[in-house]
């Protein structure tokens, strides 16, 4: 499997497991702690996608060019994420705890994504 493809694997696993925490959250929690628990993911699954856009474009490049887009994407990624969390807690006003939780779930679709493709993966 190609880089990219494994980028955007883990993006669409992080997106999968945000959608079902909020509906698992909306069935036993009430539709303002799933709308926050979403939003946390969403934060998540957004600066992936956009740390993954920017690594991956240009085509092969140097090793040094490489590295360079690297830590350029995650810096980027870094203020990204406290930026959308800024305005999902001061525009928005969603709940600070299901926001927070919301994106710390996601982070298990990142290791979702890398296990080995078994029968219940191959979809994703």
């Amino acid at each position: 499997m190609t880089g990219i493809a494994t980028a955007y694997r883990i993006v669409l696993a992080q997106l999968m497991v945000a959608l079902v925490a909020g509906i698992m959250a909306w069935a036993t929690l009430g539709q303002a702690v799933a709308v926050a628990l979403v939003a946390g993911g969403l934060i998540n699954v957004i600066a992936n996608l956009y740390f993954a856009l920017h690594v991956f474009r240009g085509g092969v490049r140097p090793a040094d060019a490489v590295m360079r887009s690297f830590y350029v994407a995650e810096v980027a990624k870094l203020f990204l994420t406290a930026a959308l969390f800024a305005l999902a807690l001061v525009v928005l006003k969603l709940a600070p705890v299901p926001l927070l939780i919301g994106f710390v779930v996601t982070l298990a679709g990142y290791w979702l994504a890398l296990l080995p493709a078994g029968p219940v993966l191959r979809w994703i």
